[in-house]
């Protein structure tokens, strides 16, 4: 779906919105019964404790190790790269897509620095450990190296990936800067991506997917 057509869709929104009315007060600019005041209670925001870190947490750990269904969107140079996901992506092959593995990793870390008493941390901890292992973490780099893979995720994974080295560094664990040291050579790759990418646009990515320039950043 082009911006155009989202554009123009959310203008036909609006008109429609605008040019619904039950009479002529309310088309001058007079409030309807249903109007919203500023004197009314805005509702409260949802509150994350524990109850509700632990439901979080249990969305990445159910597809952390599930390889299957999987989007890969890669270039294929030869058939040598038609490999399983677990083999072309030995740390983030999960959660059906890439870019949703990293994310996965993420909120983990995010919700375990936050509630260190999870239900699940040792089990969480456990797969942080294995799943960002420096082999692994060789294997990641190993595929952006390889040719017509520098732009992949680019730029929404490569984003996510610098989330989850800024929740690691921030971890004031053991195991976060073990898997912060772990993961640098990743987090430099996509730094080096980042800068060899950005001066080569003439302008910003606008359409409204993943590729989006803005959202990456």
């Amino acid at each position: 779906m082009s911006h155009y057509f989202l554009m123009g869709y959310l203008c036909l929104g609006l008109c429609l919105t605008a040019c619904q009315s039950n009479g002529s007060t309310e088309a001058l600019g007079a409030p309807s019964p249903n109007t919203v005041t500023m004197n009314d209670q805005a509702p409260s925001a949802p509150t994350l404790d524990l109850n509700e870190a632990n439901r979080l947490a249990a969305l990445p750990l159910a597809c952390l190790d599930t390889e299957y269904p999987n989007k890969l969107n890669q270039v294929l140079n030869s058939g040598e790269d038609l490999a399983a996901p677990s083999v072309l992506h030995p740390a983030f092959y999960g959660c059906f897509d890439w870019h949703s593995a990293v994310h996965g990793h993420w909120s983990l870390v995010q919700l375990l620095t936050r509630f260190p008493n999870l239900t699940e941390a040792p089990l969480i901890r456990e797969k942080l450990k294995e799943r960002l292992q420096a082999v692994h973490i060789a294997g990641e780099v190993a595929y952006f190296d390889a040719p017509q893979n520098g732009s992949f995720e680019r730029t929404y994974g490569w984003a996510w990936l610098l989330k989850l080295a800024e929740a690691l560094h921030q971890w004031e664990d053991p195991l976060g800067q073990e898997l912060a040291q772990n993961l640098q050579p990743l987090t430099d790759r996509i730094v080096q991506n980042y800068l060899d990418f950005l001066p080569k646009l003439q302008y910003p990515i606008r359409v409204g997917t993943h590729t989006n320039t803005a959202f990456g950043l």
